[in-house]
């Protein structure tokens, strides 16, 4: 069992309802459930990083995987940041500094969805 299994998954059935108060607030709502399992896919083991043009590492050496990685990392942590920040704060107690992290991150989290995989 991974990091990311243990979380554990919640599937709706069909009696389970979507509670009004989980709506009021769905980014809270998706943030609480996003941010444990960033944190989780950080933190695994992991054997791959995205490759958003193969042609480019046909010919990768040694030193260009190890930035490749550590880029993938900066991202992650971006991402794991912006989450936490929206988890952390209110709205309006939020820094300019806060704001450009959070956008950064939420564009991260958006450009690299499908990436989020190993």
């Amino acid at each position: 069992m991974t990091e990311v299994d243990a979380l554990g998954t919640w599937t709706p059935k069909e009696t389970d309802e979507i509670k009004e108060q989980e709506l009021w607030s769905l980014d809270a709502t998706l943030t609480n459930y996003i941010l444990p399992r960033i944190k989780a896919f950080r933190e695994m083991k992991r054997h791959g990083y995205p490759v958003t043009d193969p042609l480019a590492h046909a010919d990768i050496d040694d030193s260009q995987a190890e930035r490749d990685v550590a880029d993938w990392e900066n991202v992650l942590h971006d991402i794991e940041n912006a989450f936490q920040l929206l988890k952390d704060g209110e709205r309006w107690d939020r820094s300019k500094a806060q704001h450009e992290a959070i956008t950064k991150g939420l564009g991260l989290f958006a450009k690299h969805y499908e990436h989020l995989w190993d």
